[in-house]
């Protein structure tokens, strides 16, 4: 096993790195003709292009709308931005006065939530492309132990992946890593998010995003 692991972390080294990159946004309150309150964030211009990437938003909101449409809210509790235009900023609304708004962006194949806990890990991959996604995942502690998983994810779902529990005693920051392995829509690479709580949200494991 050491010398599969060995192989397994050579090849994944090799594959381009994407961290998830969390933005803090400043909503500007503002209020309707009938004076109803609501708020104001502007989303910058995708660095990327949305095909090639993930991007929600996390705000504790009742209704949020993205240029003006209105936007469900995902299984992990965020409102996913699949119509950002590449050429343009967009203007996010939100009911009510806000105090803060989180922009994530991560690729297509990502880590939604985890938990992390004595008797094991379970990680939610969530797969927004429309095919298959072959994943291979890893959660490692400081002190250097690891453990990992393999996993298939249908298109539009989110998936529970099961991992062994870390040995007695390994202690936080731990880093999530998500192999890719490429395919027709996408190439291979690694995910990589790095998490200090012991436990995540809990995600429904059957909605499309």
């Amino acid at each position: 096993m050491g010398v599969l692991a060995s192989l397994i972390g050579a090849a994944m080294a090799t594959l381009p790195l994407i961290e998830e990159a969390s933005t803090a946004l400043v909503p500007v309150p503002a209020s309707g003709a009938a004076w109803e309150r609501f708020s104001v964030v502007e989303i910058p211009r995708p660095v990327r292009p949305p095909e090639h990437s993930h991007y929600r938003l996390r705000v504790a909101a009742v209704a949020v709308w993205l240029d003006g449409a209105r936007l469900s809210p995902s299984e992990d509790g965020g409102f996913d931005l699949l119509n950002l235009s590449p050429k343009r900023p967009s203007r996010v609304s939100m009911a009510g006065w806000v105090a803060g708004v989180t922009l994530i962006e991560t690729p297509r194949v990502f880590v939604a939530g985890h938990e992390i806990f004595d008797g094991g890990i379970r990680l939610w991959v969530r797969n927004s492309l429309e095919n298959t996604a072959n994943v291979y995942a890893t959660v490692s502690a400081a002190s250097g132990a690891v453990v990992s998983a393999s996993a298939t994810v249908p298109p539009g779902y989110t998936q529970i992946v099961s991992l062994k529990a870390l040995p007695a005693g390994s202690a936080g920051p731990w880093k999530i890593e998500l192999e890719k392995q490429e395919e027709a829509m996408e190439g291979g690479y690694r995910f990589v998010k790095v998490v200090a709580e012991r436990t995540g949200p809990t995600v429904n494991t059957s909605v499309k995003p």
